[in-house]
């Protein structure tokens, strides 16, 4: 049967990029006047000539060009690999890592703000880490829900409720905090649930905007916002403290991510065809049952083990093991997170690099996610190590391990979106639930062996070591970088 112009032009819903639109549309009219006499010959050399055209351009493009002269037209799925839209998805992501600077902010507020609020309120070293745990409470309750509700209603409703949710909660804390501390534990749990909101949120927003040759990229800026986080944090809070108070803190931080969601109600959006999965659709039993997911959760716990504990003992440990002041002990702090923004930078240029260039992306996830270990494992081993910490070399040790760690977000962060876009947010929810039940775990810990034994080594950087290389061991044997349609009938 010969093809007619009309089936030349059909359109598809996901449309291709302007200027191979164009030469479409001039090979459709040219095919008008020749189509009574052509037939199906016009339909080949317009085959040919958008194919020759498709070659100047990057695969992509080239698959969505040709596709413009297939019939019949097929409705564009939310699996398909994101449209190379460089402006967009620049945008989507810049926003993202602000918001997860914020993230961090109001995470690590508290690492600095227990100081004066432990000497207010009498709190020991065990409450304090009651305290400083209960944020990863609401935090792990909400991480699965998060990816399920980013899912159905898209990224961007999903991370505009969760930003305003947390940010009033902050801006309660101080008002919770006068009347018990039960009631402000419960505002930092109500922190905690907006927060893990968050994660899957910004992960379905760049698994389905960024294209996977750039998504190392992606991930890594969005950990270099949650380092930015901590960097800002832990500078801002000891000046606000000393001029303003404690309680200045929590409602100048809180207003900044109030801020942040009246932008993004206006600048952020959901790409087509990405929203509307329903719950009952998610093929629960294929995803828990898949290898890859468990090699990714194991790491997760491990990694979030050492990293939350030294996040939120770190401005501590300065100030009781090494002497140093509140304003000091968190200027100290920021040194290995402001190396981690670079280190991390590095690692998603890198890893993107190696992949382009044919390395296989499991290969890469391994190597950066062994780095990412081993670093922060061989430094705190050091630290332990010294039977009488000086003033530098400490310093030097934590900066080089946390700022190692960072080379995980080349690794174990970007896996989530490899396994599955379409599923990225559930993928990442089930794994940050044990990251988020690490941070929970390990701050309780080092709270109670701090009372217990008074050692820093036992408390804080033993189980972290033993931890991170379970987690590499685990990573290394289950995960596979493979994309996995979940959605597949089983053979």
């Amino acid at each position: 049967m010969a093809l007619t112009a009309p089936q030349l032009a059909a359109p598809r819903p996901l449309a291709p990029a302007p200027a191979v639109k164009a030469a479409a549309l001039r090979v459709s009219e040219a095919a008008e006047k020749t189509a009574p006499k052509a037939g199906w010959t016009t339909g080949l050399a317009a085959g040919a000539f958008v194919g020759a055209y498709c070659r100047t351009r990057r695969w992509r493009t080239c698959v969505k060009a040709t596709k413009i002269l297939e019939a019949p037209a097929k409705k564009a799925e939310a699996t398909l690999e994101p449209p190379d839209e460089p402006d967009e998805h620049n945008v989507i992501v810049a926003l993202v890592a602000a918001a997860y600077v914020i993230w961090q902010m109001d995470k690590v507020n508290m690492s600095i703000a227990i100081l004066p609020m432990a000497a207010d309120f009498s709190w020991d070293s065990s409450e304090q880490g009651l305290i400083q745990s209960s944020i990863f409470w609401g935090y792990a309750a909400t991480q699965v829900i998060g990816g399920l509700l980013a899912t159905k209603f898209g990224g961007k409703r999903v991370l505009l409720f969760a930003v305003s949710l947390w940010s009033v909660a902050t801006m309660l804390a101080p008002l919770a905090a006068s009347y018990s501390t039960e009631l402000f534990v419960a505002s930092r749990v109500l922190v905690g649930i907006g927060e893990g909101l968050a994660p899957a949120a910004g992960l379905r927003m760049v698994a389905t905007w960024v294209p996977e040759a750039e998504r190392s990229r992606a991930i890594s800026t969005l950990g270099a916002g949650k380092t930015g986080g901590s960097i800002a944090g832990l500078l801002l809070a000891p000046f606000v403290i000393g001029a303003f108070g404690w309680q200045a803190m929590f409602f100048s931080f809180g207003f900044l991510g109030l801020l942040w969601a009246g932008v993004w109600s206006v600048k952020g959006k959901d790409r087509e065809g990405s929203v509307g999965a329903a719950s009952d659709d998610i093929p629960w039993q294929r995803i828990l049952s898949t290898p890859q997911l468990w090699g990714i959760v194991a790491a997760h716990f491990c990694h979030d083990w050492g990293g939350y504990a030294l996040l939120t003992w770190t401005p501590s440990y300065l100030n009781k093991a090494l002497g140093y002041d509140l304003t000091g002990s968190s200027e100290l702090t920021v040194l290995p997170s402001l190396c981690a923004v670079g280190v991390a930078a590095f690692a998603g240029i890198t890893a993107d690099k190696l992949h382009e260039d044919g390395m296989p992306l499991t290969t890469v996830r391994k190597i950066f996610q062994g780095v990412g270990f081993f670093i922060p494992c061989l430094m705190l081993g050091l630290l332990a190590s010294l039977s009488e910490p000086g003033s530098l070399m400490p310093i030097i040790l934590l900066t080089v391990g946390i700022a190692g760690g960072s080379f995980s977000y080349a690794g174990l962060y970007s896996s989530h979106a490899d396994l599955s876009a379409k599923y990225s947010g559930i993928v990442n929810g089930v794994s940050t639930t044990f990251g988020a039940l690490a941070g929970v775990c390990s701050n309780a810990y080092v709270g109670y062996a701090l009372k217990t034994t008074g050692s820093w080594t036992q408390a804080l950087f033993l189980p972290a070591i033993g931890l991170y290389l379970v987690g590499w061991a685990l990573y290394t044997l289950l995960y596979d970088a493979t994309p996995i349609d979940w959605d597949a009938e089983e053979s």
